[in-house]
């Protein structure tokens, strides 16, 4: 089985700050039972997610998400084949909206604010990966 590696980013629904603690719980038990990795960035705006396992385990993981009333407006980055996990040591790692967080938006955006939109597949990715080597 192939191992793929997703990235997404949606607009958070209102009031989802209040969740984010289920929403980790939640996604670290699934992938867990799913032998699914990866990290997640939440800013009280938008999320922004890699997943990565195995290609069936992950579309079915990205559909599930899709299909959450929590997010708005999401749209698919990138889904590659990949010979090797970035995230293989977390279930789930997750980046909130911190002063040093924001400085690696500045270094692989031209803005201090989270704006997936305006950042290349490549870029998010960096940004993920090194926020989990901060130990985040």
């Amino acid at each position: 089985m192939y191992l793929t590696r997703l990235i997404y980013f949606s607009r958070a629904k209102t009031g989802v700050d209040q969740d984010i603690e289920q929403i980790l719980e939640s996604a670290r038990k699934y992938n867990g039972k799913h032998n699914i990795t990866g990290a997640l960035w939440f800013d009280g705006d938008y999320f922004v997610q890699a997943l990565e396992g195995g290609r069936h385990a992950v579309s079915e993981t990205y559909h599930r998400i899709a299909a959450d009333p929590r997010h708005a407006d999401i749209e698919l980055v990138s889904c590659d084949n990949m010979d090797s996990r970035l995230f293989h040591k977390w279930r789930m790692a997750y980046f909130a909206d911190t002063q040093e967080n924001r400085e690696l938006i500045t270094k692989y955006s031209a803005h201090d604010k989270l704006m997936p939109e305006r950042m290349s597949a490549r870029s998010l990715l960096h940004v993920l990966a090194e926020g989990q080597l901060l130990g985040h």
